[in-house]
């Protein structure tokens, strides 16, 4: 059988795989046979073979989405069996088995998180688009208890290395919490340890993402509300190692490409995103502000204003919308031709999008930050420029007004 096949360093596995897929695909509707070929398939991804990229290409309907669910679920349940063997194991030749076992478990996860291809599991894209969410044979979603011992696998160093532990990470986001009430110590602590300057950035990157996943948890702790296992002090230092997760060495020449470039799109989509939903919290805004993330989102705004991406400015604008509405100065000026698109751009899109759910709200600190720009942009700004940012603006009211005439129709 082919997942008990070791296969050679750098062999082409992509026959092999062909013939696999075609049969997989081919058999959808007989779970068995569906189960045995992506399991086969799965095994051979995790090897140090070739594979024609092509070849992991799938057209993922609701079957196959079914199917994927499917996959992640039973290499989860296959981890952890495996670590609780590894626990309770005392002999050398059986501890070395379980923890294979459980490395191997891993792994095959995340051949599957992405929704329309198969995956290498340490395919960078894996960190920022890939879902690990499953879900049991009923629908229903995991609790947070049953990570309970990914967590416990996370913390123990005697059991991982860097390659683990981030597709441990990967496999944690799929959780979207801070963790079990009795767990979720142990995890921020992981969480922070795991973003030290000195680790990876695979595993720096794969816990940003993990953080981002349970950002709406995040938001809502304040000092009078602290959840069992978090304090002040903790949240201080998440807030410190989340900084040096995405800027490792600020010691360091700053370099313009690679995972740890001054700017990565990915990653500093992944870290705006974050840093926005956290600023709506009073308490997080003040800390962020402190810890140095203000200055960081700062210099992200070039770019941002190149790439265009105008969700992404709006992100940033409400950031600095909600630090001026605080009553703290933002140490830039807007005036410099380099903010333009930034203002711009998300006022083209907001224009559109103002109706939807997570824009209505958030169009104050936007409106705050578009002043903050305006009361300070000189006569260096084309007029055409003013013109059309006028004109966005305008669409942007009339389309609120129309939305609000319709959600008072329909109550």
């Amino acid at each position: 059988m082919i997942p008990f096949v070791q296969w050679s360093p750098n062999l082409d596995a992509s026959a092999t795989f062909a013939r696999l897929r075609d049969i997989f695909v081919s058999c959808q509707d007989r779970e068995e046979l569906c189960v045995k070929y992506g399991k086969a398939m799965a095994h051979i991804c995790i090897q140090p073979v070739k594979i024609d990229e092509a070849l992991l290409k799938l057209s993922w309907n609701d079957k196959f989405q079914g199917n994927r669910s499917h996959f992640i679920r039973n290499a989860f349940m296959a981890g952890r069996d495996a670590y609780h063997q590894l626990k309770n194991s005392s002999k050398v030749n059986d501890i070395l088995k379980h923890r294979a076992d459980t490395r191997t478990a891993l792994r095959t996860m995340l051949v599957h998180g992405q929704s329309v291809e198969l995956s290498r599991p340490d395919d960078e894209q894996l960190i920022w688009s890939g879902d690990m969410c499953w879900y049991h044979g009923d629908g229903c979603e995991p609790n947070c208890e049953e990570f309970d011992w990914l967590v416990d696998y996370l913390a123990s160093d005697a059991n991982t290395n860097y390659e683990t532990q981030g597709d441990a990470l990967l496999a944690l986001s799929a959780m979207q919490e801070l963790g079990s009430p009795t767990k979720r110590l142990s995890y921020i602590s992981s969480l922070i340890r795991c973003m030290g300057s000195t680790r990876p950035r695979r595993v720096r990157h794969t816990v940003l993402r993990a953080v981002f996943e349970a950002r709406e948890e995040l938001a809502s702790i304040t000092s009078v509300s602290m959840p069992e296992g978090v304090d002040v002090h903790i949240l201080d230092e998440l807030s410190r190692a989340v900084l040096t997760a995405v800027h490792p060495n600020d010691d360091e020449a700053i370099h313009d490409t690679g995972p740890d470039a001054s700017f990565h799109e990915d990653r500093d989509y992944c870290y705006i995103r974050l840093i926005y939903t956290l600023t709506q919290n009073d308490e997080w805004r003040q800390r962020l502000t402190r810890d140095g993330h203000l200055d960081r989102c700062i210099s992200l705004v070039n770019g941002v204003s190149q790439k265009g991406h105008s969700d992404v400015g709006f992100y940033l604008l409400v950031i600095f919308g909600r630090i001026k509405s605080s009553g703290r100065d933002l140490p830039f000026s807007p005036a410099e031709e380099r903010c333009w698109p930034l203002l711009k751009n998300p006022w083209n899109s907001v224009k559109y999008l103002v109706g939807e759910d997570g824009y209505v709200d958030e169009m104050p600190a936007f409106v705050t930050a578009t002043r903050l720009n305006l009361t300070i942009l000189d006569d260096g700004v084309p007029r055409k420029w003013f013109t059309e940012l006028a004109e966005d603006v305008h669409m942007t009211l009339v389309n609120l007004q129309q939305s609000q005439a319709i959600l008072v129709e329909h109550q």
